[in-house]
């Protein structure tokens, strides 16, 4: 085969590769503007299901991450496939599994002080929003 006749198949595979970034590459991006809209708790107290939304202009939640770290969880959210607003995969209704020694849940800000999105009720055991003001 000439060296002409090799341009079009490296063209048509460059544009194939990029096309596959663009599509890929939103899913991968975490998002910090993500929060917590409700949530429930399951029969045994074992799983909570939080019920998000993102405030950005564009762009929909695929998936969570949640470790536990000593008493707290640290939730982290990830992008849909697909491109700037693509719906791709998108969700917005996570579980997360608790333990007894759970206490609070936390959204990942990306500046390395989570925002406190639900915390345990010390006296009753039960999931509650956090107090606005401090006691």
């Amino acid at each position: 085969m000439g060296k002409k006749k090799w341009i079009p198949v490296l063209l048509a595979f460059l544009i194939g590769v990029s096309a596959g970034v663009l599509f890929v590459l939103p899913g991968l991006q975490k998002r910090t503007d993500v929060f917590l809209q409700d949530f429930s708790v399951s029969r045994d107290g074992s799983t909570v299901t939080v019920e998000t939304f993102s405030v950005g202009s564009m762009g929909f939640i695929r998936s969570m991450e949640a470790k536990q770290i000593g008493g707290e969880i640290h939730c982290s959210f990830y992008g849909a496939f697909g491109g700037l607003n693509s719906r791709f995969g998108a969700k917005s209704r996570f579980e997360i599994q608790v333990d007894d020694s759970a206490e609070r849940i936390y959204f990942d800000r990306g500046t390395g002080l989570d925002q406190l999105v639900l915390e345990r009720d010390t006296g009753t055991g039960l999931w509650t929003f956090p107090s606005p003001l401090p006691q």
